[in-house]
């Protein structure tokens, strides 16, 4: 038996409509194409989302100005209390904040180190997203 191209043609172009007639026919019949898709995501997520968008916005408050809000001044005051000293804070990047330790006339004793400026700077983040998730309930 001899099959010609045209044969092999007819076959794979019927074989390629019934596909796309099977793809047609398997999408739900009222979703609009244009209509974007939704995500949704738990109310855990959104408000762990919202805590990280303060606690950012908290701690970049409190290195470009200082602690001057009364949340700002609660979370300093936290952080003092469990570093045992008065601090003061400063950097352009919150990732790369400097801490010094000041005597109580505001004058500077000493600069800490870059792992103590690390540490803190952490334990800065957990006393302010706690605060924040304290203050949100």
């Amino acid at each position: 038996m001899v099959i010609s191209a045209y044969h092999v043609n007819n076959v794979l172009r019927v074989y390629g409509d019934q596909l796309r007639q099977s793809k047609i026919s398997s999408r739900p019949k009222n979703t609009d194409p244009s209509t974007p898709d939704r995500i949704s995501i738990s109310s855990n997520a959104r408000r762990k989302t919202i805590i990280d968008n303060i606690t950012n916005n908290i701690i970049n408050k409190i290195t470009q100005y200082g602690p001057y809000d009364n949340v700002e001044k609660e979370v300093f005051e936290k952080l003092e209390n469990e570093y045992g000293a008065h601090l003061t804070i400063s950097g352009d990047n919150p990732k790369e904040l400097v801490f010094k330790e000041i005597d109580e006339h505001g004058e500077t004793i000493n600069s800490l180190s870059i792992e103590d400026s690390s540490f803190l700077t952490n334990k800065l983040k957990e006393i302010t997203e706690e605060t924040i998730d304290k203050n949100m309930r």
